[in-house]
């Protein structure tokens, strides 16, 4: 059988060609032990001089590195992105759909506040906003707490396949087709949706999951619109109800099926020009609380311009039970923190004048 390369079938113009994989005969591991040295070399990079065979384990006894240049480069890493899980990019095979988030609700902006805890552990105290027209209380649950900015993960996956569905179903309308709205209930396997949100496919993310999913549910959200001669008073949670199935023996989820809030369902499916803004699929790798809040706040402030906004403003949204000064220091530390390392598409820097501080944040992308 003849190995051709894909340049070599480029050049023959062979179109029906079937591709095998390709080798370098010039390297001698070729003939030395084969193919399955090379793809094993490949999976597996060791960094034999420092008895090290991982990055991580780099990264952890970097004062024990001999080469000073690689210490020096371990030193100085961020640490403002998880790294994503060895199965990432698989996501290609789901063929997911663009990650969205829905910006408003009642007319109401969801993006700039926070309607979730920003920490990994949740909350129980309540978050309340008092906005110019409208006041906004965010209430957890009493045994599980509030749903955090991670647990969010699965409300944008629920945004983005639900936007995604209803613009297939805009599309066969627009080709004189029948177009059946999406359903209300979502069913993705928890496979899929791990990898959406880039996760691992360990037993503990399988656990995270089930706690995000009571906390989103139990999570309540309440507005008090003050408009023209009208109150307007309602409560909504971030996801419907949900079913979990699971092995006995094993305790791994088999299935997962969520209900689609009314309140997202018709602000996506019921209006012509769903308030919903994309997202890049690096939000998901963002490991602080804060820096996936000032995106948020980048996106809908920003846009592909530049906003800036008062620091105040911004621990008010935030939502925290900081003293404002213990919050400005570390929220200071977070906005060093993206000096090297910035967030997708967004430069935002710290910026003091006249006795007052603002966040400038431009679009790069």
């Amino acid at each position: 059988m003849i190995e051709l390369s894909k340049a070599r079938v480029k050049q023959l113009e062979i179109k029906d060609a079937v591709l095998m994989p390709y080798y370098d005969t010039s390297d001698p591991r070729y003939f030395d032990k084969g193919k399955k040295k090379m793809a094993e070399d490949e999976e597996k990079q060791s960094f034999l001089s420092d008895n090290c065979e991982t990055f991580a384990d780099l990264e952890a006894a970097y004062n024990n590195v001999k080469d000073p240049e690689l210490a020096r480069r371990l030193k100085s890493l961020s640490r403002n992105y998880r790294k994503p899980p060895r199965n990432d990019k698989q996501l290609d095979i789901f063929e997911p759909p663009p990650l969205t988030d829905i910006a408003t609700k009642d007319d109401i902006s969801l993006m700039d506040i926070a309607v979730f805890g920003l920490g990994r552990k949740p909350r129980f105290e309540p978050i309340k906003h008092d906005l110019k027209d409208a006041e906004i209380v965010v209430q957890g649950g009493t045994d599980c707490g509030m749903a955090t900015i991670f647990d969010y993960d699965v409300f944008l996956y629920m945004i983005s396949y639900l936007t995604n569905e209803m613009n297939k179903v805009r599309e066969e309308i627009k080709g004189g087709r029948e177009g059946y709205l999406p359903p209300r209930k979502i069913k993705p396997s928890v496979a899929e949706l791990l990898k959406y949100c880039r996760r691992d496919h360990g037993g503990k993310n399988y656990k995270l999951l089930e706690k995000s999913l009571e906390r989103l549910s139990t999570t309540k959200i309440k507005i008090r619109h003050e408009g023209k001669g009208l109150r307007r008073v309602g409560m909504f949670s971030l996801i419907g109800d949900y079913t979990i199935k699971t092995q006995k023996e094993t305790g791994v989820i088999m299935s997962v099926s969520i209900d689609i809030p009314q309140w997202v369902y018709d602000g996506v499916v019921r209006v012509n020009n769903p308030t919903v803004l994309t997202l890049p699929k690096e939000y998901f790798l963002l490991d602080q609380g804060n820096h996936r809040f000032l995106h948020r706040l980048c996106r809908k402030a920003a846009g592909k311009g530049e906003a800036n906004y008062n620091l105040q403003t911004i621990y008010e949204r935030s939502g925290s039970t900081s003293p404002f000064r213990s919050w400005k220091a570390k929220f200071k530390k977070s906005i060093e923190a993206l000096e090297n390392d910035p967030l997708p598409d967004y430069s935002v820097t710290w910026e003091k004048k006249s006795g007052r501080i603002n966040i400038k944040m431009v679009f790069t992308g």
